[in-house]
């Protein structure tokens, strides 16, 4: 078996750590471009999700690479995301690819089928202690690896030089692909952390603070969202994004709950009392605790005609009003280009650096 899967930010690192201590070959897509894109938007459907579009590719370019089979994740609605496996499994048959299309679909649509599927992900097996051990280590990598981005996002408009901080930082994920052992990886996690403490900082006050909310693909994934979390940080922001790969395992699996969508969920039901699918909650939720933690703004990515952000962005207008937040609305699909991004993110700065400087001069008066 060698199975390919679609990229999410640094999801890659933590399966390149998994796969080959399970005996399961797998093949990693190229890096996202502009060609990714365009491969997707030429065999996905014309009004279907961005995030349909360039996972369709990743298997495209993963296939041509060698793979014979497919791992894919699937979800629940009224989100789009639980068709995209069986929409992109009829698109590869159509297209001729004689491939395995393993989806591994929530538990409530059956655990027979959710155990059958994460045993063949597993290479066969299950509950073993080798299989345990090395998806440890692996779990591990992967929030490291969230972490460095928090970091990174935190420290960017900090430190004198954010080169040498890109230089740690991806140093650091390089070497945790080759991870084997506890050992290494703690090694390489003390060395980081110790590398980014001993970076030269600006004297930086009343920075400005920005949160980041919407779809988990289209907030996470650096390649289709312009990387809009450097440009932020390059502006002087400091950068936070709620949307996270590990607190929705966590909040996925059937014996896991994620604290930090609870507690969403929980700040969001003034607004939203039901579930709207995807991060339509976790959305409105994360926005208001950024604005009771006294962030200056927040940035809403999300897919082009998504619903449940769609239903979340109208509700924001409101959480805007009430908290006196300011919030950028950014839809992202295969028409949108950097050079509007940043002109339209550059723009929200100066209205946030303006608001601040406002603040605090009604402040001093008072």
């Amino acid at each position: 078996m060698k199975a390919t899967f679609p990229h999410l930010l640094h999801l890659d690192i933590a399966l390149g750590v998994l796969y080959p201590n399970l005996g399961v070959e797998i093949i990693i897509p190229p890096p996202i471009t502009q060609k990714t894109i365009e491969i997707g938007v030429e065999l996905a459907p014309q009004n279907a999700c961005f995030p349909l579009k360039v996972t369709l590719a990743n298997f495209v370019e993963g296939i041509e690479l060698g793979a014979d089979t497919i791992f894919m994740a699937g979800g629940v609605g009224p989100c789009r995301f639980g068709y995209y496996g069986p929409i992109q499994k009829i698109i590869l048959e159509d297209l001729g690819y004689d491939v395995n299309f393993v989806l591994l679909d929530h538990p409530r649509y059956g655990v027979r089928p959710f155990i059958k599927a994460l045993q063949t992900m597993a290479g066969g097996r299950v509950l073993s202690s080798r299989v345990i051990k090395v998806a440890s280590l692996a779990w591990k990598v992967l929030r490291l690896s969230e972490d460095l981005e928090r970091e990174r996002r935190a420290l960017r408009a900090q430190v004198k030089d954010p080169q040498k901080l890109d230089e740690i930082i991806e140093g650091a994920l390089e070497r945790l692909r080759t991870v084997d052992n506890e050992k290494t990886f703690q090694s390489i996690k003390e060395e980081t952390m110790k590398g980014l403490e001993n970076l030269e900082r600006k004297e930086t006050e009343d920075l400005i603070k920005v949160g980041i909310v919407g779809e988990i693909y289209i907030a996470q994934e650096t390649k289709v969202n312009f990387n809009v979390e450097k440009t932020l940080g390059d502006l002087g922001a400091y950068v936070h994004n709620s949307v996270s790969t590990v607190e929705y395992v966590l909040h996925t699996l059937p014996f896991t709950r994620s604290r930090e969508k609870l507690e969403a969920w929980k700040l969001a039901k003034p607004y939203l009392k039901r579930f709207v699918g995807g991060e339509g909650i976790d959305t409105v939720g994360s926005a208001i605790r950024y604005a009771q933690e006294g962030f200056d703004g927040v940035v809403h990515l999300y897919p082009f005609t998504c619903m449940p952000e769609v239903v979340a962005k109208s509700i924001l207008t409101s959480v805007s009003k009430d908290y006196d937040l300011p919030i950028l609305h950014l839809a992202i699909d295969e028409h949108s280009g950097e050079a509007g991004l940043v002109t339209r993110v550059e723009a929200f700065v100066d209205v946030l650096e303006r608001r601040k400087k406002l603040k605090k001069r009604k402040l001093e008066v008072s």
